[in-house]
């Protein structure tokens, strides 16, 4: 079990948590018997689940596989870039790697093993801390086409009236695909640290600090912006179902994030309101001449507070972003696993290293996001 699955299984064990004992106050609220039963089976239901994944986690914790030494060991990086230095492709590179593990005493059964530790731990940090935007998404890495269904039906639930016949309901079942498509990053390593095999720090850098942030912060810019249908990705800002997600135009922004939360609030999951800098300041502004008499401070959290949405992030990229609210994890990215020797080559005739991963992405749920225009800019 990775760090991200790690993650998520805490996630999951929270959420749970939380329900469960916004369950214990509704059951002794209730004046219903009928209400109350369902709840307290949601309740054991629950309870199940709770132990089921905490089991999984103690269990994860206590036989997980300890690190061999070599992987641990920074040459196991220098062995690897050696490897991927002298190598025509990714496939002769992955049994080279292999080669050089069974020579240190290492049989791999764990594919989160494939990569020295050093820089895996790095590639994880970097897809779970670095944008923070890429947080909100759910994400998988199972590599396969991204498939969403809905059952639509503009009927509403008759009532029937005995002895009359019962009349039969319209329903559309819609199938939603979207292809995976390959992001990448090249980076041109310097020819003194091509030339010094000594030198691993640049190209250990180059790896984390710029291959895998630049494919983060892409994905991030598909997710929300770019994304087109042709290039994995539907944005949130392209997406055309107004079940998913809706298009509101304000005259201000607080207005138009309050119809946004009244759009997405039957959603379960954190409110994000993601933004840009100069965004933030109007908001600000606005929050602040609504309340003359009591200053807000320039803080995320009261920011927040006041807005109605349970977090503020502010957007790092440069792509024209709109505010957008966004209820966590309903926006879903699979890409292929960055901690695995197939997702790098080495391109020897232009000095470089390439990082790719085919990736996918679209909005799941309905009601899960809204895209705010302001009508005054």
């Amino acid at each position: 079990m990775n760090k991200i699955e790690k993650i998520e299984l805490e996630k999951s064990i929270n959420s749970l948590e939380a329900r469960n004992n916004e369950l214990k106050g509704l059951i002794l609220a209730s004046n219903s018997l009928d209400d109350a039963e369902k709840m307290d089976n949601e309740f054991k239901e629950n309870l199940i689940k709770i132990t089921e994944a905490q089991n999984k986690l103690d269990n994860a914790e206590k036989g997980e596989i300890k690190m061999p030494k070599y992987l641990e060991a920074k040459n196991s990086v220098e062995d690897l870039i050696k490897i991927l230095q002298t190598s025509d492709n990714k496939n002769v590179a992955a049994n080279k790697w292999n080669e050089k593990l069974v020579e240190n005493g290492l049989e791999i059964k764990d594919d989160s093993l494939i990569l020295p530790k050093r820089i895996v731990s790095a590639i994880e940090t970097s897809l779970t801390d670095t944008n923070p935007v890429f947080k909100t998404f759910k994400l998988t890495h199972v590599g396969a086409l991204l498939i969403s269904q809905g059952l639509d039906s503009s009927d509403e639930a008759n009532v029937h009236v005995e002895g009359t016949e019962k009349k039969a309901q319209s329903a559309v079942l819609t199938v939603d695909a979207i292809d995976p498509q390959m992001i990448y990053k090249i980076q041109t390593i310097s020819e003194k640290a091509k030339r010094l095999n000594s030198n691993f720090d640049e190209i250990y850098e180059t790896i984390v600090a710029e291959l895998t942030q630049a494919i983060v912060n892409k994905a991030v810019d598909l997710a929300l912006v770019e994304g087109d249908g042709k290039n994995g990705f539907v944005s949130i800002a392209n997406e055309k179902d107004a079940k998913k997600v809706k298009k509101i135009t304000a005259e201000k922004y607080v207005d138009g994030i309050e119809d946004a939360c009244d759009f997405v609030r039957a959603t379960a999951g954190i409110k994000y309101l993601i933004i840009t800098s100069e965004q933030r300041k109007a908001i600000l502004a606005e929050v602040r001449a609504l309340n003359p008499n009591a200053r807000v401070k320039n803080n995320d959290a009261e920011i927040a507070s006041e807005i109605g949405v349970d977090e503020l992030i502010v957007y790092t990229g440069s792509k024209a972003l709109k505010p957008t609210v966004l209820v966590n994890q309903t926006y879903h990215i699979d890409m292929g696993s960055l901690t695995k020797v197939d997702a790098f080559e080495w391109k020897t005739n232009e000095n470089a290293l390439l990082l790719e991963s085919l990736s996918a992405g679209k909005i799941e749920k309905n009601k899960s996001a809204a895209v705010i225009t302001i009508s005054t800019i």
